[in-house]
């Protein structure tokens, strides 16, 4: 049994692929998830959801629902962090107010909502009131930490509290669709892969034994051509895009060609060369019609489709009819339950997780988290060693994001407001140190960043 208590709830979609995962796990048969969110009436969503659910599949699973936080955390085994403090509107305007200033789409990341607002403040705070409350109310427990930004959020996390953390995303996954396009058997193929959250790399790819990045350079060569030419390929912008697709785009093709490995998921949004995200023109050579998904045609759908989603859960929450042809009862994929399982029932398995290094990437600081294959079990979590990556992707990316990282935490510590001016002169748009601090002081006088504006002096 197994106390998973989940911070923020309130996102049906994400609620519904933990309950089916744990439900699937008879190792894990009458424990408890405990659903925390402060919006109540996206809370008893989720909880209606949750309860119907179990009941259908005939589950021993027991279930609670919070709005308070602290509650929620007495007795917690695993604390599975997935908040977005503010939600997605105050980060649009804050974007918009970014352009203004000459940051075409914000400024951050490559995809700045990885950020949640100007020096990822709000993020940050939010984790570390949630890690001080975790060291008194359940100073065992692990927090598995989803949020973004999950690179800067869990080093902060490891560094500064007691608490055992480590970050988890699926971003890896979407070397299947590099097998996929390559015509390959998904049985027969096998991964490594190497890098930061939202920043990883196809460290070494086989094919049944044998290396299969000569088959990726064959299909670059004879067929990538033909196919970013095709409908198969095109985005169909219309009331839900169907977003080109990016893992294959020549986007992705370019960063390889520039840093000697594929990158794989959201680290082609996100560790991209800046030139490919100039303007909607530059999104759309490198990403496809649209832009591919943060410009702001490809954004603007992203963020009705998730208003869609969760009024479809309210609807279902409602409805009486079963919940099984729209969540059937097979694995999601995410990884959440399976560090629980691994941890709670020793039942060992490797898994793509972020952990402080200590050599697992050769040339890396140990305290700083990467995102690499790891032994998970009762004994903890223990990275594999990876070995080193190519020159060019660790001098003009991987040290780079390192830097970016340090920037953002050392000015969120410090409360420099002058920190985070000289993170944003990084920022190949900017021109002067005054356009980078008039963005950040007028980032700052918005009246939802009061809070920040006060620790940032």
């Amino acid at each position: 049994m197994a106390n998973v208590t989940l911070i923020g709830a309130g996102s049906s979609a994400f609620s519904m692929s933990l309950l089916r995962d744990i439900c699937l796990k008879p190792s894990l048969a009458d424990s408890t998830l405990t659903l925390v969110d402060i919006d109540e009436r996206r809370l008893n969503t989720a909880a209606a959801l949750t309860e119907r659910y179990s009941r259908e599949v005939k589950s021993s699973l027991r279930s609670r629902a919070f709005t308070d936080r602290r509650k929620a955390l007495e007795g917690a085994d695993f604390v599975i962090c997935a908040v977005k403090v503010g939600g997605y509107g105050p980060l649009e305007c804050e974007r918009e107010l970014a352009g203004q200033h000459g940051y075409y789409r914000g400024i951050g990341d490559r995809v700045s909502c990885y950020y949640g607002g100007v020096g990822a403040y709000h993020q940050l705070a939010f984790f570390e009131r949630l890690a001080k409350d975790m060291e008194e109310l359940c100073p065992e427990a692990w927090l598995i930490q989803t949020a973004n930004p999950v690179f800067e959020g869990t080093n902060y996390i490891t560094r500064h509290t007691k608490v055992k953390a480590v970050g988890v995303c699926h971003g890896h996954l979407a070397y299947r669709r590099i097998a996929e396009r390559l015509k390959l058997d998904l049985g027969r193929v096998s991964v490594q892969m190497a890098g930061f959250n939202h920043c990883i790399w196809l460290k070494d790819f086989r094919y049944e034994g044998h290396d299969a990045y000569p088959l990726l350079d064959d299909w670059i060569r004879d067929e990538s051509k033909a196919y970013w030419e095709s409908d198969r390929y095109e985005a169909r912008v219309n009331e839900i895009l169907a977003f080109s697709d990016d893992q294959m785009s020549p986007g992705a093709i370019d960063a390889y060609r520039l840093n000697g490995l594929m990158p794989i998921g959201d680290t082609v949004r996100s560790a991209s060369p800046w030139w490919h995200h100039t303007d909607l023109q530059a999104k759309e050579k490198w990403y496809g019609p649209g832009g591919g998904f943060d410009s702001e045609i490809g954004w603007s759908s992203y963020l009705r489709e998730k208003d869609a989603i969760q009024a479809k859960s309210l609807a279902l929450s409602t409805s009486i009819g079963s919940l099984l042809p729209e969540y059937p009862p097979v694995p999601s994929g995410e990884q959440h339950i399976e560090i629980v399982d691994a941890i709670a029932n020793d039942k060992e398995a490797c898994l793509q997780l972020n952990i402080p290094n200590r050599d697992a990437v050769e040339g890396l600081p140990d305290d700083v988290l990467v995102e690499v294959p790891v032994l998970a079990g009762a004994r903890g979590l223990q990275a594999i060693h990876v070995g080193s990556l190519p020159a060019n992707l660790m001098n003009n990316v991987m040290i780079p994001r390192m830097l970016n990282m340090e920037r953002i935490l050392d000015a969120y510590v410090s409360g420099s407001r002058e920190g985070l001016v000289l993170w944003l002169m990084n920022d190949p748009r900017t021109r002067s140190y005054e356009q980078a601090k008039g963005l950040i002081d007028s980032l700052l006088a918005l009246p939802w960043n009061a809070k920040a504006g006060e620790h940032y002096r």
